[in-house]
């Protein structure tokens, strides 16, 4: 889903940020944008070219949350600036930004203690980002469950429009994809998602993008999904990373997230809600590469097929959580 890795970095973009005569080396990191690193007198910085579907309003948004983080003492890469003192350089057509590696590894052994440590750390970050001083949505982003804002952006209309398209090819799996689309529009009104606050979140808050070095967070990664919605939104996805969560590891991440923040009634309401909002906005991000490359749909297939019925038979078992007393 990302771009060609075998793509280099343009001579123009280096030069815009004082890199001319650098090697950049591709890696992988993240699902939309393409990263390089890049070793600079005597410092590891990495390179990064936006999605296409990036606009320079949102890219500022994200780079302005990262900041903040960063004064509230976040490991975090912090934008750097090109020779003209801006944080964004524009190439043909596409936005590029610059950022020191930080150093550390993800943290290797999934183990309940782990889980508790990420879920307290994400209370915590919820808390130093709730003084977030720019007001409104992130530009060209919604909630989980707006889905038509995910969409636009690349060109094809709205999630609807984008799913009738699917749909003349695919008629079975666009039903499927469409029955759990409006039954949880209706469960997440019910729930009363639009009652909670909106608040900045980090968006993909999953342990590949938490560093370690020394037994320290030494990074926190990755904030290109990040938007306001609600908190409980940003923990939803982490119990359905793929197949449901453990349930050990489940209980130990709502515990240490509860350490920081206890959930309300109405968020612990919405859990289950939220996970199957999560599983469509994939199958919205998979559509929109489906429509781009015309690659056959197995991501969706698998996604409503298999982790979707994996996610019914495990919401007993997530829900069996809230009456264990989680602190």
């Amino acid at each position: 889903m990302q771009d060609d890795a075998s793509e280099t970095v343009p001579a123009h973009v280096l030069d815009a940020f004082g890199l001319d005569g650098t090697m950049p080396v591709a890696f992988e990191r993240g699902l939309t944008n393409r990263h390089w690193r890049i070793d600079h007198e005597g410092q590891s910085i990495v390179i990064r070219r936006y999605h296409p579907s990036r606009t320079r309003a949102a890219i500022g948004w994200e780079q302005r949350l990262v900041e903040h983080a960063a004064t509230r003492a976040w490991p975090v890469a912090r934008p750097l600036p090109a020779v003209d003192g801006n944080l964004l350089v524009e190439h043909a057509g596409r936005f590029w930004s610059l950022a020191p590696s930080l150093p550390g590894e993800p943290g290797a052994a999934e183990t309940p203690a782990q889980y508790h440590i990420s879920g307290r750390l994400l209370g915590r970050l919820h808390r130093a980002l709730a003084s977030f001083p720019v007001e409104g949505q992130r530009p060209d982003f919604g909630k989980l469950w707006e889905l038509d804002a995910w969409v636009e952006p690349a060109g094809f209309g709205s999630f609807n429009d984008l799913l009738r398209t699917f749909e003349r090819e695919y008629p079975d799996l666009a039903a499927l994809v469409r029955r759990q689309r409006y039954r949880n529009l209706r469960e997440l009104a019910r729930l009363k998602y639009p009652d909670l606050p909106d608040m900045p979140i980090h968006g993909d808050f999953h342990r590949g993008n938490l560093l370690w070095q020394d037994g320290q967070l030494s990074g926190l990664l990755d904030f290109d999904q990040s938007r306001r919605d609600a908190h409980v939104s940003d923990i939803a996805p982490l119990l359905m990373p793929h197949m449901p969560l453990d349930l050990r590891f489940a209980h130990a991440l709502l515990d240490g997230y509860q350490s920081v923040r206890e959930l309300s009634d109405t968020e612990w309401d919405l859990l289950p809600a939220l996970i199957r909002g999560a599983l469509l906005w994939w199958v919205a991000f998979v559509l929109v590469e489906w429509r781009k490359t015309k690659t056959e749909p197995g991501a969706i297939f698998r996604t409503m097929t298999v982790r979707f019925p994996a996610f019914e038979a495990s919401i007993p078992a997530l829900q069996s959580l809230r009456t264990a007393k989680v602190r």
